[in-house]
């Protein structure tokens, strides 16, 4: 029974983190194609994002509040309500409705994390802790490569506002079943006044846990060039290096599903071979050298060597995430798992509201995609290298 329990957890949890990345990674993909009906360049895409994900941050942390009131089932259901309305609103084609679009999907994805981690911390037995949450997290890069390649081949057949509804109509269908799990994960909340104090007391008890902290600001550095690199990838590919729109489609999926791949390994990496500090460490190392190798894309690279590059970037930049908040859990007192995670996203998508606008800056600056990432690849050396120093002592 108990591995059956987990198992449901798991799916609901994992379907429902997919549904909101998709959601998120849609105007990525679209940009090189819907910039020029809204009349905006294609860097000013991050400013979309970061505004996305600072609703993204706010609603994290109401959502422990929340958790605990009306469950983590029914955030679930509100996060596929937000993804549904949001996708509705952008198909509009005005930039309004696309910051109201925006304001619904960051709310939506902001909610997923502190549901998913009071569901399966409960769920998962210890020894495999970082592996289920890993497995969880890959919600977040097939999200994207299902909007990688589902975007283009859909476009080839509708107009991109007519993608976006259709994408609307196909979140709002995951609704009832996710309606099923709330008898079985709902049972435990229980009534809580809300206050002002309830919305910010996360990020006081993650910055008075100096164990949390570390990961917290780990956590921002990673996000930033997560996002970085998926936001701007599909555009740098095509306007810059001259690939199609499904071309580079492919290589952003190739990178998001290695990012699903990367997940769960580094998750049994971090369960039975290498402490989890210690994976999170070296995969900010790689990360900085992958962001450098991006930079330096010609025209002249061979498709198969940028595929690959691209292929280990998304394996650590979209990598880290199952093992860091399987740590969270794990640091985290009995019942404070939503709080704190809740508390530690906050960070997490502080570094994704900074990332995409600050590359914008730089590409738009420099005139070239490829600065942006040069720029951006020394950020996760901030808290990786501090991590190796102190392992070393």
């Amino acid at each position: 029974m108990s591995e059956q329990r987990l198992v449901a957890a798991l799916a609901v949890s994992l379907a429902v983190q997919t549904l909101t990345a998709m959601g998120l990674a849609v105007p990525a993909v679209l940009a090189p194609v819907a910039a020029s009906d809204l009349d905006v360049a294609p860097t000013a895409l991050g400013r979309w994002v970061g505004f996305s994900y600072m609703m993204a941050m706010f609603a994290g942390l109401a959502g422990g509040t929340f958790v605990v009131r009306y469950g983590p089932a029914r955030m679930h259901q509100l996060a596929v309500l937000g993804v549904a309305l949001g996708l509705a609103i952008g198909a509009g084609a005005n930039l309004a409705f696309l910051f109201a679009c925006g304001a619904l999907l960051g709310a939506a994805h902001g909610l997923v994390n502190p549901a998913s981690s009071a569901i399966l911390a409960t769920a998962s037995p210890p020894r495999i802790r970082s592996t289920v949450f890993s497995i969880k997290q890959t919600g977040v890069p097939l999200g994207g490569a299902i909007a990688g390649v589902l975007v283009p081949g859909l476009l080839l057949w509708m107009s991109w506002q007519a993608v976006v509804l259709a994408l609307a109509v196909g979140a709002a269908m995951l609704l009832p079943l996710v309606a099923l799990h709330r008898p079985v994960h709902d049972i435990t909340r229980r009534v809580e006044h809300l206050h002002l104090r309830s919305f910010v007391a996360p990020v006081v008890e993650v910055w008075g846990n100096r164990a949390i902290l570390e990961l917290a600001a780990v956590s921002g550095m990673y996000s930033a060039i997560q996002i970085s690199f998926l936001t701007y990838l599909v555009s740098y590919l095509k306007l810059e290096l001259g690939y199609s729109l499904v071309a580079a489609g492919v290589v952003f999926s190739a990178a998001q599903i290695s990012g699903a791949l990367g997940r769960v390994l580094w998750g049994v990496v971090a369960d039975h071979l290498f402490k989890p500090r210690s994976v999170l460490a070296g995969l900010g190392l790689v990360m900085a050298l992958c962001g450098t190798a991006v930079a330096s894309f010609t025209a002249a690279w061979p498709p198969s060597a940028v595929l690959s590059v691209c292929v280990l970037y998304g394996a650590t930049a979209v990598g880290w995430n199952g093992v860091f908040l399987a740590e969270v859990a794990r640091l985290s007192p009995e019942g404070r798992v939503a709080f704190l995670t809740g508390g530690t996203q906050f960070f997490t998508f502080a570094g994704v509201l900074i990332g995409p606008p600050l590359f914008g800056a730089i590409a738009s600056w420099a005139g070239s995609f490829g600065a942006g990432f040069v720029a951006t690849a020394a950020l996760p050396l901030l808290v990786a290298v501090p991590m190796v120093a102190r392992r070393g002592r």
